[in-house]
């Protein structure tokens, strides 16, 4: 079994603490192909007792949620990411459902390179906490992500609290779009809603993935990729 590629990093050469970073990063992917290698030998050869003895890992924790992606076209090209909580059944209004995450993306990154590459690297290092401060509080939380697409840095993601009052609007006129694509009207911004499933490896490490609708970035004009993955990981 190959070891799984490392974190992407910038092209180019770089210099102290980013090459730290990298390093660190290959570290943690090492380790975690190690982990799983282990598992398998595991099951193979203690199948009743691999989880008790402490040689597999504990599961993955795996949930639903909603994902809607704005990608304007003019203006202000940052593309919007929102994420709320999904139970299957839709809330009783727009203003149950709370967002928990909600992103700016950076300008350097388009619709179409998210197309094209299908997943996007979203990286919160520990040296940018406070000193003094607790850097082990949720991962989602983090005010400001590095965000790769396609093995390259396109620059920071910011968190915000919850969406601007236009968003909101948008966003309450969408909410009886459970899964789909299209344009916003005017014309200038294409949006993405759908499940999304969300795994949670550790607490420096979760990941979501675009279960519904399928296609839509064939269908967008993207790369043949049929599925959009989003990471995030602390280093």
């Amino acid at each position: 079994m190959p070891p799984p590629p490392a974190a992407p990093v910038e092209d180019g050469g770089a210099a102290g603490k980013e090459e730290e970073a990298v390093r660190h990063s290959c570290h943690v992917a090492w380790l975690a192909w190690w982990s799983h290698v282990r598992c398998l030998l595991a099951s193979a050869f203690l199948p009743c007792h691999a989880e008790v003895a402490g040689l597999c890992p504990p599961a993955p924790c795996a949930a639903a949620v909603r994902g809607t992606l704005f990608l304007p076209s003019t203006g202000d090209r940052r593309v919007r990411l929102f994420l709320q909580e999904h139970h299957g059944a839709p809330a009783e209004s727009p203003a149950e459902a709370e967002h928990f995450l909600v992103l700016d993306l950076p300008a350097g990154l388009a619709g179409a390179d998210i197309a094209a590459a299908g997943r996007i690297v979203l990286e919160y290092q520990r040296q940018w906490t406070a000193p003094n401060t607790y850097s082990g509080g949720a991962l989602l939380d983090s005010p400001r992500w590095l965000v790769y697409c396609n093995g390259r840095r396109v620059g920071f993601a910011a968190r915000r609290e919850r969406p601007s009052d236009a968003e909101g609007w948008v966003l309450e006129k969408l909410w009886a779009v459970t899964a789909g694509a299209g344009r916003l009207p005017g014309g200038g911004v294409e949006y993405l809603r759908g499940t999304f499933e969300r795994i949670v490896g550790s607490s420096d490490a979760e990941s979501f993935h675009l279960i519904e609708p399928i296609g839509w970035l064939g269908a967008n004009g993207g790369g043949g990729s049929d599925g959009l993955s989003i990471f995030f990981h602390r280093i």
